[in-house]
């Protein structure tokens, strides 16, 4: 009987101290993760300029602060013409996106999925001091490819003002 007591214990203790042990709760999923894509190669476009000349285009993303922010850079015929990042605000719940501009300018806005696109939407403020309203909406074309659609808020309608496919390569 007292080794029946004690087998008892020792089972009542054992699953006692299971109990205890904790069970880690499931990842939260990552608020950069619409935007994630985005990181890692070279995104390279050419866009046509109303003059008929082109303009080739270079950004790089990558992830910076262990995963917590991406940082990007932008150049125009190899001249750096932007340097930003994008961050998740837990406020806001949003993803949150600067750049200052080469000439002097500073963007400031968010990045939303939508229906299987992006909405950026955001304000950029030229070194003059005027700002202006933008949207870009971008559609990923496979792991590789996306199109970029930049438009303007004109008169309270959105001019779309041109549109660029990039393509990514490894460098």
């Amino acid at each position: 009987m007292e080794s029946l007591k004690q087998l008892m214990a020792f089972m009542l203790a054992g699953s006692i101290s299971l109990g205890a042990q904790t069970i880690a709760p499931p990842a939260a999923p990552d608020p950069l993760a619409p935007i994630a894509w985005m990181a890692g190669g070279v995104w390279r476009g050419v866009v046509k300029g109303a003059d008929g000349k082109t303009t080739k285009i270079e950004t790089h993303v990558e992830p910076i602060l262990n995963g917590k922010a991406l940082s990007f850079s932008s150049s125009f015929n190899g001249v750096m013409q932007y340097q930003g990042f994008f961050a998740y605000d837990a406020a806001k719940k949003a993803i949150l996106f600067s750049y200052p501009s080469a000439d002097g300018g500073l963007a400031n806005g968010t990045v939303e999925s939508r229906g299987g696109s992006l909405l950026w939407d955001f304000q950029m403020t030229d070194s003059n001091g005027s700002v202006g309203h933008y949207q870009v909406h971008t559609i990923q074309n496979g792991a590789d490819d996306y199109t970029w659609s930049l438009f303007a808020s004109q008169k309270d309608a959105w001019v779309k003002l041109f549109e660029i496919h990039y393509h990514r390569t490894q460098s």
